[in-house]
């Protein structure tokens, strides 16, 4: 299944009247108006681009960011998901994770990467991060099942993986994204009918489990965010939701009219602001 973050890669500022467009992006390539994932290291952005590639960008000029170059996806296929951890960069490709360091950021090199040893799986899109490790998913094409895999930081080395039964799981969820929190890793994950949000255990990342699933009303899942002891979550039938980490309650969140009936695809949060990323409206 494929959802994307249509956002128009834009440089923004955050003043006393919200937010201002400084500039858009330029560059060599094609204009920067299709990400599907994005994150920051210093004065360069790194997206994943809707035609798979994974563009570098420089916008140390707010108002004239600059596409240095891209990482082009090859054999591994699409870019999926982009974090920036330190001074490394991770990106889910759909056939292999890879790490790379930004000693030289306009220029990332490979340090190390992980390819499942089955090599019918593939990644839809997902990263989250803890202290030490680094979690991902990625479903065999074949048997419609999705492992979740614990990898070490900067290594790549598989500490553990969770993979589920047909007893277990009849739907072929596939991982949209998650977010890591004391001990578990929240997952949107969705099928064709099925739209679910996912606690993995990973307190002993040598033996994750599937702790508990919660259903979703309708099709949807942006990003998923964890603030304060609640889960917020983008993109739920054109809704935010505000979803109990405890108990996976969920209810919908009244956003500000300029975005009302948008599409809100993305939700970040800075100190006791959210941010929100939405077709036709950032605010």
């Amino acid at each position: 299944m494929l959802m994307l973050k249509m956002l128009l890669f834009a440089a923004l500022c955050v003043g006393s009247q919200g937010l201002k467009k400084l500039g858009a992006g330029t560059g060599p390539g094609q204009a920067l108006d299709a990400m599907v994932d994005m994150a920051s290291f210093g004065d360069y952005v790194y997206g994943a681009e809707l035609g798979g590639n994974l563009k570098i960008v420089d916008v140390a000029d707010k108002a004239n960011p600059v596409e240095l170059g891209e990482i082009p996806r090859g054999a591994r296929g699409n870019a999926r998901a982009v974090l920036v951890s330190g001074d490394l960069l991770y990106v889910a490709w759909r056939h292999a994770m890879v790490v790379y360091t930004l000693q030289n950021p306009a220029v990332p090199a490979v340090l190390n990467t992980f390819a499942p040893q089955d090599a019918n799986r593939r990644n839809d899109r997902g990263i989250a991060e803890s202290a030490h490790h680094i979690y991902v998913a990625y479903m065999n094409k074949m048997t419609r099942l999705e492992s979740f895999y614990v990898l070490t930081k900067g290594s790549l080395n598989l500490v553990g993986m969770y993979t589920p039964t047909l007893t277990t799981e009849t739907d072929s969820l596939e991982t949209m994204d998650m977010v890591h929190h004391d001990g578990k890793v929240y997952a949107t994950r969705a099928s064709v009918s099925h739209w679910r949000i996912s606690t993995f255990l990973v307190s002993d990342p040598a033996n994750p489990s599937l702790h508990a699933m919660k259903a979703i009303p309708d099709f949807g899942f942006g990003r998923i965010v964890h603030h304060e002891g609640s889960l917020y979550v983008s993109e739920v039938s054109n809704e935010l939701w505000r979803v109990d980490a405890a108990s996976l309650s969920q209810q919908p969140l009244t956003v500000p009219a300029a975005v009302t009936g948008k599409l809100c695809s993305d939700v970040q949060f800075r100190g006791s602001r959210m941010y929100l990323a939405c077709r036709g409206a950032a605010g």
